[in-house]
């Protein structure tokens, strides 16, 4: 038996989809999804021109389109299809897969990245190799000369099942508009902003959650059930559900560059928002306080084990606002009862509240709340007790990707 027949028992998936196994040294399995992309081979050539590593490693891509598409995607999709169909790579094994019709309640990237994903994870079964890594990356992405053998020489031989990766846009000014930079550098401040500030907050997983920037071993991805179906976000649900239940690698070096430009074909991310930037002419975040009053709860949680009493006056009323003090006071109940000891207690509660519920508390203050948000670029320069108000973006974008970098 695989080590991942049970994933295949127990969840819904495609049958197999590729007749042909796996060399049998393949430790590094990348998926792409593709939907109406022009410049899918760029991705595909970097990979190429890459540092090989020493184990074999394949590209999956799933060329996707919901029931609802256009007929001028559905040809430049099938266009696509056979293009990759008739590429040939000497480094690597590229699979191709077309799926169309895709219902409009599973259709998007994350049933995309699914499909790859699990195929992946097929074929590692096959291997019997539990360590295999499955890397997810978009099609309008390139990656460093680097990429592979960090991912091979950190990773794979490593004890973590999980890995992160830096980023960073690809400011190409001849590839890209000024306007589609200036946004796209203000979007990534974002980023590294809303990092930085949990990590601040003592929020014990701080990771970044980017299609295009990580990699699950196969059986840890089969314990964590597969990549979610979701539309948009489903890297951020993927993330937060697996590194509760398992260590993680972050590489820290930049080896994945996505690129800024305006794009409507996913809800979130980098498309859709230098495309809401260039509209609005501004960029306003969750607000820097926010982050203090997240602090002080979280720091309230060994207080609270030690005298619930007075942990719980430590509370802020931010906090016992949204969830309830009522809730507040039987999740504290149940994770006492539930756990021996401090560290215990502690980590039960960060399931309770948990990256979900810290960020449907963040959205829940509006314009005309007590913590309004506030311009990217104001928060960004709190983050790093920058007192100068006529710093321009790129010094604060190049202090707050150095900061983050340090993974302070």
């Amino acid at each position: 038996m695989g080590f991942a027949d049970s994933y295949f028992q127990r969840f819904k998936s495609n049958s197999k989809i590729f007749s042909n196994n796996p060399r049998s040294n393949t430790g590094i399995i990348i998926v792409i999804p593709c939907y109406d992309e022009d410049e899918i081979d760029i991705s595909l050539k970097s990979i190429e021109n890459a540092i090989q590593p020493k184990c074999n490693y394949e590209v999956i891509v799933v060329v996707n389109s919901p029931e609802d598409a256009t007929k001028a995607i559905i040809d430049k999709n099938r266009t696509t299809y056979q293009m990759l169909k008739q590429s040939v790579y000497n480094n690597f094994t590229l699979l191709t897969y077309l799926i169309e019709d895709v219902p409009k309640k599973f259709a998007g990237v994350g049933n995309a990245r699914k499909v790859g994903m699990d195929e992946a994870l097929r074929r590692f079964n096959m291997l019997q190799n539990r360590d295999g890594v499955i890397v997810s990356l978009d099609a309008d992405t390139i990656v460093s000369e680097n990429y592979l053998i960090e991912i091979e020489s950190n990773f794979i031989n490593s004890q973590s099942g999980l890995a992160t990766f830096q980023f960073k846009h690809d400011f190409n000014e001849e590839k890209f508009s000024k306007e589609e930079l200036i946004a796209c550098k203000l979007y990534e401040t974002y980023l590294r902003y809303f990092r930085l500030s949990l990590k601040y907050s003592g929020f014990p997983y701080p990771i970044h959650t980017i299609g295009s920037c990580f990699a699950v071993k196969a059986e840890v991805y089969a314990k964590a059930g597969g990549m979610s179906r979701r539309q948009g976000g489903e890297d951020f649900y993927f993330l937060h559900k697996s590194v509760t239940q398992t260590s993680l690698m972050e590489i820290n070096k930049p080896i994945v560059y996505p690129s800024p430009r305006i794009s409507d074909r996913v809800p979130f991310g980098t498309g859709p928002a230098v495309s809401q930037i260039i509209v609005d002419g501004d960029y306003k975040v969750y607000n820097y306080s926010l982050f203090g009053v997240l602090k002080k709860f979280f720091d309230s949680f060994s207080v609270i084990y030690a005298d619930q009493e007075h942990g719980f006056s430590n509370i802020p009323l931010e906090i016992l606002d949204f969830f309830s003090q009522e809730k507040v006071i039987s999740i504290i109940s149940e994770c006492r009862s539930n756990t021996s000891n401090e560290k215990s207690f502690i980590k039960r509660m960060f399931t309770k509240f948990d990256a979900f519920q810290v960020v449907k508390f963040l959205n829940s203050f509006d314009l005309n709340s007590d913590y309004p948000p506030e311009n990217v670029l104001i928060s960004a320069k709190k983050l790093l007790k920058i007192q100068d108000e006529n710093m321009d973006i790129d010094s604060i974008y190049d202090k707050i990707y150095n900061l983050d970098l340090q993974n302070i």
